[in-house]
């Protein structure tokens, strides 16, 4: 399973991201792709986890809402 979500700064708006995300890839249980949206084609690449469980993409979604 893979799938995109789109998550913005709250409440600056300041980063606009778009994370990458694919079960059971590269040796993670959930494997994280995170990209700054607002930057040109290709987007610049902003990090890469592994996560362990549905939780812990929920709690890493928040954090990067909460990006300054």
């Amino acid at each position: 399973m893979n799938f995109t979500i789109y998550v913005s700064t709250y409440p600056t708006g300041k980063y606009n991201f778009e994370i990458d995300i694919t079960e059971n890839y590269e040796g993670d249980k959930w494997h994280v792709v995170t990209y700054e949206a607002e930057s040109p084609l290709p987007h610049d690449h902003w990090e890469t986890i592994g996560l362990d469980n549905e939780k812990e993409i929920f709690d890493y979604l928040r954090r990067l809402r909460e990006e300054e």
